[in-house]
């Protein structure tokens, strides 16, 4: 009979975050895996930055100059931050297990070995609930490089699954056509699009437009399917991030979506939901997949590794690290070090026999 590819349900969340509260928003994360689960979805997507919440309405919401506030802006975020692993990831693996699901989610990363560095992220959680890894966005975008720290190319990988392989990229990394490719060169077949909200007034209708755009043509590039997760504001978020009355007025509550679950040929499975807060799920199966391969296989028989092809560096990137030359330097010097040590034993040894020639 040959393989089988088995159909599964796969959601996309569409909510607001509980700026810039850590412990609220993983709360609020885990009842809405909790519910995606309920509905039969076995992978779920979350959008960027999710716990604690994006900067880009606290910046661009304003009508002067925020940039005074920023330290108290930064503080918050660096004391709500995400470490892996932690306190906060083990909350979340947990869940994932409970709802025997994968789960993708965007966080404010903290890293662990130099404090007060941070990193739009992606955490992936297995069925099990193990951490698979994380993603570190490659580049910060517009307010996002006030704040965060660059990633490398050791974040950037496909993860086996129950269901297929699976990556994700946040916003802007979907303008990037080497980054795309980067991912479908290691075989997904499941991407992840998180995205922050783009709310009306502040947003135009373009911005969201070209959300559904991006992804959908990156679907068609790769013949994959897209769990595509954008965020909203609520009031709460309006209040965290206005000063006055009338930024408040210029920002409209539960706008700035536009989740949805897109398949193979570019075409919605689900969705887009433009507003208001959701889980928008679809029933999937990889062998849909089959058939537009069979005309553009951009990774397989439709191209041309002779003419074009990616140098991917996949160093990870420290402030400090050791040379090659450095470590072989090392190993001279240690084998020298021992050269000189047997000298050492072997003249003790001869002053030893003269002293009892000597004495006898």
């Amino acid at each position: 009979m040959g393989d089988t590819y088995p159909r599964f349900t796969v959601a996309a969340v569409q909510a607001a975050s509980v700026l810039y509260d850590r412990d609220k928003t993983i709360d609020k994360a885990i009842r809405l895996i909790e519910e995606a689960a309920d509905r039969g979805a076995v992978i779920i997507g979350f959008p960027e930055l999710f716990i604690p919440g994006h900067t880009n309405v606290w910046y661009l919401g304003k009508k002067f100059n925020p940039l005074p506030a920023q330290g108290k802006l930064f503080k918050e975020l660096v004391k709500n931050g995400v470490r892996v692993t932690g306190p906060e990831t083990s909350r979340l693996c947990l869940a994932a297990k409970k709802a025997h699901a994968y789960v993708v989610i965007g966080i404010n990363e903290l890293d662990t070995g130099f404090p007060g560095t941070l990193y739009v992220s992606q955490l992936f959680i297995s069925e099990t609930g193990e951490i698979m890894g994380v993603h570190r966005k490659l580049v910060p975008t517009l307010d996002e490089k006030l704040v965060y720290s660059r990633g490398d190319g050791s974040y950037l990988n496909v993860y086996e699954t129950t269901y297929g392989k699976i990556s994700a990229l946040n916003c802007g990394e979907h303008n990037h056509d080497l980054y795309k490719y980067a991912l479908l060169a290691m075989g997904s077949q499941i991407h992840v699009a998180s995205w922050p909200p783009f709310p009306k007034h502040i947003f135009g209708q373009t911005q969201r437009d070209a959300t559904d755009f991006r992804v959908r043509q990156f679907a068609r590039e790769g013949q994959i399917f897209i769990i595509n997760s954008c965020g909203i504001i609520d009031e709460q978020n309006i209040a965290a991030c206005c000063d006055i009355q009338e930024e408040k007025d210029n920002l409209v509550a539960n706008s700035g979506g536009g989740s949805s679950i897109i398949g193979p040929n570019g075409e919605h499975l689900a969705g887009p939901l433009p507003e208001n807060e959701g889980i928008i799920t679809a029933e999937i199966s990889l062998e849909d997949a089959l058939l537009g391969k069979q005309a553009h296989n951009v990774l397989g028989h439709y191209t041309r590794w002779d003419v074009l092809s990616l140098n991917f560096n996949r160093e990870r990137l420290a402030p400090f690290k050791q040379t090659p030359t450095q470590g072989k330097d090392m190993v001279e010097l240690s084998d020298t070090l021992l050269e000189l040590r047997e000298d050492v034993r072997q003249i003790k040894e001869r002053l030893d026999l003269i002293e009892q020639k000597l004495e006898s």
